[in-house]
């Protein structure tokens, strides 16, 4: 970092240098923990600005069809078959949110999983219109 500061100050005269226990200091003047997103905040002039929301974003796959190993004697069961609904997906009935935790019967049952990590079996049938989060990536608020 000491090489590239220099570099850096060459390019942008205009920039300000700042070191560690400078960002210790008014990290913990603000009472923030310790994290990159706080530093950086901190290192900003984060004690005029306001915050922004902080969202965890997770990927999550596209399919959810594994091969299973061919045992002895037995056929090997590949599921071939794309579901509507996938693990990860998020559906919404009666105000409240649940995780697609596995599909089951052929797809026409699913498990679903509450916030408090309740474990609901249900038809797809009585879910018909409901879900609404289908993609690759999952934007939750952290704050």
């Amino acid at each position: 970092m000491s090489i590239v500061r220099w570099k850096f100050k060459e390019f942008f005269p205009e920039s300000e240098t700042t070191y560690g226990n400078i960002t210790f200091q008014d990290r913990c003047d603000l009472d923030l923990n310790k994290s990159h997103v706080n530093d950086a905040f901190v290192i900003a002039n984060g004690k005029t600005q306001q915050r922004s929301i902080k969202y965890f974003v997770e990927q999550k796959k596209k399919n959810n069809r594994c091969l299973q190993l061919n045992r002895k004697s037995f056929k090997p069961s590949i599921r071939k078959k794309r579901y509507f609904y996938q693990l990860g997906d998020l559906i919404k009935i009666h105000n409240r949110i649940f995780e697609v935790k596995g599909v089951h019967s052929y797809g026409s049952q699913i498990k679903l999983i509450t916030i408090l990590k309740e474990v609901i079996n249900t038809a797809v049938k009585k879910l018909d219109g409901f879900h609404f989060y289908q993609g690759t990536l999952k934007w939750r608020n952290c704050g």
